[in-house]
């Protein structure tokens, strides 16, 4: 907690820099560590089951030094994701300033987003998440049956993304490569999807929903130079009311990366 505050903290206004995300099971600490002068735009991820889950937010928002700004919740592994996105949506509270809904491709997956999609239409603040990258665990299909690193395919990021595009709902990305570019980790032999690669995946979602052989491509591209061009040329506020989040465990390498290679320049920076 304390070297990713110290982090966060002097990377603080950047651009390109959003929500300090912390468990829900560590708020307490998370407060122990917060100086005076913080004021940290809060992302709670519930780690903890439903019914803990506002004892938390009780916690965050008696906190003068954050600003709860959105609350990341993953549906039960093995359950139906449509009925269990649903069972999500009513049972937490209605004020929340955002709630994001982690979706596994599992039986039901399309019909969640349908869930979400509607909830948002009728007023609900919702977007939709997909793990990209990271350890094998409980929370990705598969979880637990082999060692390294798991990432999806190029065509089932391309999946999700034309399905959010199609439905007019927003999402976000977590757990994937820090730099710019996809590459196969030689230690684990896993392809991490690069940043840059889902900006362009999202842009060509936005434009085209129908064609996610398209958006397949980019995000299996590694061809940095073609990509940032790409990027650079897109609408960069439409695309973000789709993609409107990456989520790292890095801060410092893809700031560094998006104005070295990206859409991203140091005139940019407030």
């Amino acid at each position: 907690m304390e070297p990713a505050l110290a982090a966060y903290r002097e990377a603080a206004g950047h651009p390109v820099v959003g929500r300090f995300l912390c468990p829900a099971s560590r708020i307490a600490e998370l407060r122990r560590l917060l100086i005076p002068e913080d004021l940290l735009d809060l992302g709670l991820v519930a780690d903890t089951a439903l019914e803990d889950l506002p004892a938390a937010l009780e916690a965050a928002r008696r906190e003068p030094r954050v600003r709860l700004r959105s609350v990341r919740v993953g549906l039960a592994p093995g359950a139906d994701q449509a009925r269990a996105a649903a069972v999500a949506v009513a049972r937490l509270p209605a004020d929340l300033p955002c709630l994001i809904v982690r979706i596994r491709q599992t039986p039901g997956w399309r019909e969640a987003l349908d869930r979400l999609a509607a909830a948002r239409g009728s007023g609900a603040r919702l977007a939709a998440e997909f793990r990209v990258g990271g350890p094998w665990g409980d929370d990705v299909p598969g979880g637990g049956e082999a060692d390294g690193e798991y990432a999806p395919s190029p065509a089932q990021v391309a999946a999700f993304m034309t399905a959010c595009a199609e439905r007019g709902l927003p999402f976000t990305c977590m757990a994937g490569e820090y730099h710019t570019v996809r590459r196969v980790d030689p230690a684990t032999g896993a392809a991490r999807h690069g940043f840059l690669n889902l900006l362009v995946a999202a842009c060509r979602a936005r434009s085209d929903p129908s064609d996610p052989t398209a958006v397949a491509e980019a995000v299996a591209s590694a061809d940095r130079a073609a990509l940032a061009a790409e990027a650079a040329g897109a609408d960069g506020r439409a695309v973000r009311r789709l993609f409107v989040a990456f989520g790292c465990c890095d801060i410092d390498t893809p700031r560094a990366e998006l104005i070295k290679f990206g859409p991203v320049g140091e005139d940019t920076v407030a």
